[in-house]
């Protein structure tokens, strides 16, 4: 995520915010969430130790950052690989002189079908690991993609996609949203996240910034349905992909950890953003519940 921070006053926070705290009940797993625990934890786990330097992403090669364009090359591949995993192809739009976001496509098989997009940026800042900034959103993005392959009766198409160069100027998303626009896909929203990793005081809380008209109830109702007890709130940043949608006047809307509410990682950009930090059930939390709101989105 980037640095953008900017004062609002109290009232038109009031405002733009919101909260819901779930009725307390009892977490459990409900029927319609089908992934398996474990196996979603193992592959955060691994994606986030590999993209990180925890763990060598392919044998005999560990990254210190995902900044250059040579680490970045190594995580493409990673990344493309993964998708293949999942029974996907995996695409790639290069753009400028060292840009490339890797995504893919899912059908429903309905012609002339909606599109919901669901996107991480993968690069961090200079001089930093970046598990939490950004691998955790990169973990989250594979997960649900992997889950939603799984989903029959799909009445939308989806995209996963994962993004170049936020650090940059939000240069991937900003690449990838006129694509859509200059392929006159239709699409219904867009979702992106960005640090997910982070929840000291675990309350399982979650920011949605800037959300589109309807957003934060697709979110609550989700929280609902998976008899989740966490607050949503609504903030006004601006300082990550969701921005580069909107400029294209998408329904976007950013996904995140306490960033405005202080509860965040301390180590945005800095050298101790490493994968011992991540809150990886968290992480695993958070991704139940984008999967239901996504599974809601495409099943209508």
């Amino acid at each position: 995520m980037q640095i953008l921070r900017f004062k609002i006053p109290a009232l038109a926070l009031l405002v733009a915010g919101g909260i819901l705290l779930t009725t307390a009940c009892a977490v459990r797993r409900p029927a319609q969430a089908k992934f398996l625990p474990g196996g979603v934890a193992d592959l955060q786990k691994e994606i986030v130790s590999k993209l990180s330097g925890a763990g060598e992403i392919r044998p005999g090669v560990t990254l210190a950052n995902r900044n250059t364009l040579e680490s970045r090359q190594e995580v493409r591949n990673y990344l493309a690989g993964l998708f293949q995993r999942f029974g996907m192809e995996p695409r790639r739009q290069g753009y400028g002189t060292e840009g490339e976001n890797i995504f893919t496509v899912l059908p429903c098989g309905r012609p002339a079908a909606e599109t919901v997009v669901f996107g991480a940026h993968y690069d961090s800042a200079r001089n930093t690991p970046g598990a939490n900034d950004n691998a955790t959103g990169v973990a989250a993005v594979a997960a649900v993609a992997q889950e939603m392959s799984r989903v029959r009766g799909r009445r939308r198409d989806m995209i996963f996609v994962f993004f170049d160069e936020e650090e940059r100027g939000l240069r991937g998303s900003r690449a990838f949203a006129q694509m859509l626009k200059d392929e006159k896909r239709p699409v219904q929203s867009v979702h992106t996240i960005d640090q997910m990793g982070w929840d000291q005081d675990g309350d399982g809380a979650i920011e949605l910034e800037i959300p589109y008209e309807g957003a934060l109830e697709l979110y609550q109702k989700a929280a609902i349905r998976l008899q989740m007890k966490i607050a949503i709130y609504t903030t006004a940043e601006a300082g990550s992909d969701h921005s580069a949608f909107r400029a294209q006047s998408y329904k976007a809307v950013g996904i995140t950890e306490e960033y405005r509410h202080k509860d965040t990682t301390p180590f945005i950009h800095r050298p101790g953003d490493t994968f011992d930090t991540v809150n990886l059930e968290y992480l695993r939390t958070a991704t139940r519940l984008v999967t239901a709101v996504m599974e809601s989105l495409v099943s209508r």
